[in-house]
């Protein structure tokens, strides 16, 4: 099994208090310097200690994530590691232009000798809220966009394209990415109609924070769509993402857990107006399908994440092996923490370096599950 580190560049500063989305005004520089340096130490350490691929995301709005754009980030980070396999999961597709994706990521995968792998995501209702998309058309707009960009990848010659929702008379992505039809592509799993979408396209597929048996649902329908479309993925195409934190002893992860967990993913919109709450209400309402007169209760989708993986190296272990038992994934991706709050860097790099001792090797060992 691989292990593999994702970096969601959370802001050492104060927290953004009672208002989202937050004021720009409460921005230190200083303290958003240090987040991007020690983002950057962290992925050192845990490249050095034997992650498999250190991993980006993009998020608006977000002082609890600085990571609007990064590819930038990813490609500094990938230079400075010149043998570190990099990925981005993701794109938040709908927002973006396809072709302009496709371009900056050949332009990365250039800069990486070929080390890139790339996922596309829906985003969130709040990013929705960021740059004003509609929701309603979110789905068919991110799987237009995703097969464009495939397409981006794979094509030798110029060529048009004439879909619903995007249309470019010539399109010739230049420089060409490094690897042969493009980077691979990941797409959330987190829906059954996501995994449906994944299987029959080709496409490596990603469950975050959910439970195991609804990752187990939702995996059966993309391994029914991928055999149908004439493929079997293999336990590498599928990853599952998670909060992690390691300590000597359960009592000492347990303290970390109690000072640091928060609210949990809601705490990233605790303090939205009502407003705020009711438009987010509503695109979550459209993105999952309902017609544009739903009125669903104000505040952001339900969601109702697996408990963090907290702990000592055996309970977390056993943890994973609890997952692993109720589906097969070849990849673990987590961010080093109890949840959206930002742990000390110290406490980060310690965890860091009992993975390094513990988890990493008995995962590449298959002695997890």
């Amino acid at each position: 099994m691989k292990m593999e580190f994702f970096q969601t560049l959370t802001y050492y500063g104060p927290d953004h208090g009672d208002s989202w989305p937050a004021p720009p005004r409460i921005y230190d520089p200083e303290y958003g310097r240090l987040t991007l340096e020690r983002g950057i130490e962290q992925c050192v350490a845990a490249h050095e200690a034997g992650f498999d691929s250190l991993n980006f995301a993009e998020h608006h709005y977000s002082p609890k994530q600085l990571s609007p754009d990064p590819i930038i980030y990813a490609g500094i980070v990938g230079r400075q590691l010149p043998t570190a396999n990099i990925g981005l999961f993701g794109t938040d597709l709908p927002l973006n232009n396809p072709v302009r994706i496709a371009e900056q990521y050949s332009m990365l995968d250039n800069l990486l000798g070929g080390r890139l792998r790339i996922g596309m995501l829906r985003g969130t209702p709040n990013e929705y809220i960021t740059y004003g998309t509609n929701p309603w058309e979110s789905r068919q707009r991110f799987e237009e966009g995703v097969q464009l960009v495939k397409r981006c990848f794979a094509e030798p010659e110029p060529f048009g394209w004439e879909g619903r929702y995007f249309r470019f008379r010539s399109i010739a992505i230049w420089p060409r990415a490094v690897q042969t039809g493009g980077p691979r592509i990941l797409i959330s799993g987190n829906s059954r109609d996501s995994a449906d979408f994944a299987g029959r396209h080709h496409l490596d597929i990603g469950f975050s924070y959910l439970s195991p048996e609804i990752c187990a649902a939702n995996l059966a329908v993309y391994m029914e769509a991928a055999a149908a479309a004439g493929w079997t993925p293999t336990p590498d195409n599928i990853t599952y993402r998670q909060f992690l934190y390691v300590e000597e002893n359960d009592d000492a992860a347990q303290a970390v857990l109690a000072q640091y967990a928060g609210g949990g993913l809601h705490a990233l919109f605790a303090g939205a107006s009502m407003d705020v709450m009711r438009a987010m209400a509503m695109i979550g309402a459209g993105m999952g399908g309902a017609p544009k007169n739903f009125v669903p209760p104000p505040g952001p989708p339900p969601f109702v994440p697996w408990p963090a993986l907290v702990g000592s190296p055996s309970t977390v272990a056993a943890r994973i092996a609890e997952a692993r038992s109720h589906f097969t994934f070849g990849r673990l991706e987590f961010s080093i923490g109890v949840g959206v709050n930002p742990i000390p860097h110290d406490l980060a790099m310690q965890c860091i370096k009992l993975l390094a001792e513990t988890l990493i090797p008995a995962a590449h060992e298959e002695r997890i599950g």
